[in-house]
């Protein structure tokens, strides 16, 4: 007969009290992304607010670039997305007109400032996603999901030509925040945009979607 120790029977007993190990926990989410409660989600905000990481791979050199900041809309059309590393930039909107400035572009100190109208932002898939102005139930059809540990993966297809996007993919949690964008494009480009600290709802300073150039700037107008 086996005789187990008074102290490995302490050991043997504890094992069996403890809760099952973190791999036995991870399970997927069980509920399918209703997509019509998604886009009530971001359309029944007046603002959304998040710091980024983007990666974008050009297909044409087969490279990636990387780059990370911060995003913030606020409803109807208002836009600034600041990219703080490894270049500094800025693009505004009033809604009216965009300003994408570049403290030092082309290793000029003066910058440059490139003007256009706002209506250049209106077909962008990312911006009318998250600030809720475009519906995904109505101008995508659900290709595929996939479900991991965090998050459900959609992949859309735009149901009319927007831009040249091939496919959208969303990663969405279980409260119905979107996690990371994928723009997937017919030129074989991809686009992935990860979000943190997502506000939603939260009341941004008008200020910051006004832009006046720094004097001595290049301004460059466009239609």
């Amino acid at each position: 007969m086996l005789r187990i120790r008074p102290a490995l029977h302490v050991f043997l007993l504890a094992l069996t009290l403890l809760p099952p190990p973190a791999f036995a926990k991870k399970t997927v989410l069980s509920k399918a992304i209703d997509l019509r409660k998604l886009e009530l989600k971001y359309s029944s905000v007046e603002s959304f607010e998040a710091e980024f990481t983007q990666e974008v791979y050009q297909a044409t050199l087969a490279r990636t670039k990387s780059s990370k900041g911060a995003l913030m809309l606020s409803k109807p059309k208002l836009v600034r997305w600041e990219t703080h590393a490894p270049e500094k930039t800025v693009l505004v909107s009033n809604g009216i007109k965009v300003w994408y400035y570049t403290p030092k572009a082309g290793g000029d100190e003066k910058g440059q400032v490139v003007v256009r109208s706002a209506a250049e932002l209106a077909s962008n898939a990312l911006l009318g996603i998250l600030n809720g102005t475009i519906s995904i139930d109505k101008e995508f059809t659900l290709k595929d999901t996939k479900q991991s540990e965090e998050t459900t993966g959609l992949t859309l297809v735009p149901k009319k030509k927007m831009g040249d996007i091939a496919e959208v993919v969303l990663e969405v949690d279980d409260k119905y925040l979107i996690r990371e964008v994928k723009l997937n494009h017919t030129s074989g480009n991809r686009t992935k945009i990860t979000l943190q600290n997502i506000r939603l709802g939260a009341k941004l300073p008008t200020n910051l979607f006004k832009f006046s150039p720094p004097p001595g700037t290049n301004i460059v107008t466009g239609p």
